[in-house]
């Protein structure tokens, strides 16, 4: 028996050893396998990630970028088949609460402590966002803001016997400027120019501009905050309509705003053939990359010539990368996610931020490593003009379920603003209380076929009497509610 034994004893060690190079490749290797879509980033995260390599040589991280498209149907398919990554964000259009619910992702909480949590800008961990059931089941990439700044072309404005360092601060300024940039053009360049064939550009603006007169209005809620109700007709929403459509009597359109993508007015306003231009950040590298010469100026969007009465709406950063249910090696598997928020010079949220890639959700990186003064210029509009907005989803997840009923009203907002600049609508202020009516009939609907459907869910979920909208609302206001 002893013999026999002796003989065992080393198979039987040899058999132990092959289990693990098989769970760790290389022995004492943990792989952690790394799957997005961030191809803006894809150069960075590589390079990162080679460094954490370097340091922690027990750790391979296999990091695949895929296109949007790739990620949704290759994610789907590692579901189905209990293969999915270590790290892997939650795919669009599907919410972080249903993918916990089918068991995608484990609670990252045991991994987290107080000084990472804090690390992040307020309101970054809530529930119905990156939070269920009261635990942290994702992180976010970036902070994101509001893509309704304008920028303006510097040369212009001086050849219209205006200061370009003095940009436009109201409403009235802004047709005023506008108007001479055009006739200064004498056909060459107009005062504004807009990719008016696409409706998300005309309901953006609308809405954040409104709201900086007090419509209330944002994306995220299809009634207004300040009235509970679909308030489309309100003093602040005529009034920017009255602007834009001022805008156009005045002929300070360009002539071809009607019939362009945001692309196509993008790269005419980096020509040179218009003064201001409605977009997001995105927008500044690819200028300064193609239009080197482009001088470019960044500005708040103009207020209403009695004053701001509202901010534009900030939503909490969205949910991204989770933590795989199936995953062997969580521990490992946080610390290389944890790595990406490191708030150092060498870290890759200071990294990214530098690029120009996007803005961070970590405290402070934003303000130390913005290098672009642009970028910098339009993260400021918003620090100053942007306040975080209550988000009915959050407050009740059920509500999304009464998103889903909801059938849109035509003509919307965009399409009545679209109409107002071409002309084809001479009284936006009938339309708009038109629209205004028929939404909260809708709404009304919407509400009741939820609730048929078993959701629980009351037309009082999309109503929050403590929201004041020249503060942030953060997750003791939600809590209030209650």
């Amino acid at each position: 028996m002893k013999k026999l034994w002796r003989f065992l004893f080393p198979m039987f060690v040899l058999f132990l050893c092959l289990q693990v190079v098989i769970c760790y490749g290389k022995a004492g290797t943990v792989t952690i396998r790394v799957m997005d879509w961030s191809d803006s980033t894809k150069s960075i995260r590589e390079e990162v990630f080679r460094d954490y390599m370097r340091k922690h040589p027990n750790i391979k991280i296999e990091y695949t970028q895929l296109t949007i498209d790739q990620y949704k149907n290759t994610i789907l398919t590692a579901v189905k088949s209990n293969d999915t990554p270590d790290l892997f964000p939650v795919p669009p259009g599907i919410k972080l609460a249903a993918t916990v619910a089918d068991g995608w992702y484990q609670p990252m909480n045991r991994f987290l402590d107080k000084k990472f949590t804090n690390s992040f800008i307020d309101g970054t961990f809530i529930e119905g966002t990156t939070m269920i059931g009261g635990k942290i089941y994702s992180l976010p990439e970036w902070l994101t803001l509001p893509s309704t700044a304008v920028f303006y072309n510097k040369k212009l404005l001086k050849e219209a016997g205006l200061d370009p360092e003095k940009p436009p601060k109201t409403y009235s300024k802004f047709r005023e400027y506008a108007k001479k940039i055009t006739e200064a053009g004498k056909g060459k360049y107009y005062g504004i120019i807009e990719g008016g064939k696409q409706l998300n550009r005309w309901k953006s603006t609308a809405q954040d501009w409104s709201s900086l007169g007090g419509s209330g209005l944002n994306e995220y809620t299809p009634v207004s905050l300040a009235t509970g109700k679909p308030t489309f007709d309100s003093k602040a929403v005529l009034d920017t309509f009255e602007l834009f459509k001022s805008l156009a009597e005045d002929k300070s359109f360009h002539p071809y705003t009607m019939n362009i993508s945001a692309p196509e007015a993008r790269a005419l306003f980096a020509q040179g053939q218009a003064g201001f231009i409605v977009q997001g950040s995105w927008c500044i590298a690819p200028w300064k990359k193609d239009n080197p010469n482009l001088q470019l100026g960044v500005m708040a969007p103009p207020l209403p010539d009695d004053g701001r009465k509202g901010s534009v709406a900030l939503f909490t950063a969205g949910a991204w990368m989770g933590l795989s249910a199936k995953s062997k090696h969580p521990k490992e598997a946080m610390a290389v996610l944890k790595d990406l928020y490191r708030a150092d010079a060498a870290g890759y949220q200071a990294k990214v931020v530098a690029s120009g890639a996007f803005f961070s959700a970590v405290k402070g990186v934003n303000d130390k490593f913005l290098k672009d003064p642009d970028l910098m210029a339009y993260y400021k509009v918003f620090s100053e003009y942007g306040r975080f907005a209550p988000d009915p989803i959050i407050r009740n997840p059920e509500i999304a379920q009464v998103f889903a009923e909801i059938k849109e009203i035509h003509p919307n907002l965009a399409e009545l603003l679209q109409g107002t600049v071409a002309g084809a609508i001479k009284d936006p202020a009938r339309d708009l209380r038109e629209l205004s009516q028929k939404s909260e009939a809708e709404l009304i609907r919407a509400v009741d076929a939820a609730k048929t459907k078993g959701a629980k869910v009351k037309i009082t979920d999309f109503k929050f009497a403590n929201w004041d909208p020249m503060k942030d609302y953060v997750a003791k206001d939600y809590a209030k509610l209650k």
